[in-house]
């Protein structure tokens, strides 16, 4: 038995949180995630037939991530266009139980991902 605590070093971290939070895009539930769509959003689904899968296709399948937007390499932010408008999505991250940020973003167990879909012009 190894004394090496799990995620050591920071790569390590890093890489994890990318993990989940992929997931979160692809699967939420699977990792404790949860997705809130802005009003702007919301009235874009709702006008359109199939949006909502449409959504979450665009979200699963992204992977346009750079330096500008993603300097930490944790892919917990984006930008699209779907029915042309600008979207951005955000992963935040917060502790289960309460109403604070959750401090170990590589943990399912003491994190709770919400991802927030907005329309550019509602930043």
């Amino acid at each position: 038995m190894t004394d090496k605590p799990l995620f050591a070093s920071q790569a390590e971290r890093t890489a994890e949180t990318a993990r989940l939070n992929d997931l979160a895009r692809a699967a939420p539930k699977s990792v404790n995630a949860v997705w809130l769509a802005t009003s702007g959003v919301a009235a874009l689904i709702a006008e359109a037939p199939g949006a909502q899968i449409t959504l979450v296709r665009a979200l699963a399948g992204f992977s346009q991530f750079d330096a500008d937007d993603d300097p930490y390499g944790e892919r917990d932010f984006g930008a699209d266009e779907l029915w042309g408008e600008q979207l951005f999505w955000k992963i935040d991250y917060y502790h289960p139980d309460r109403d604070e940020h959750s401090p170990v973003k590589w943990s399912t167990e003491l994190t709770r991902r919400v991802l927030t879909i907005m329309l550019a012009s509602e930043y």
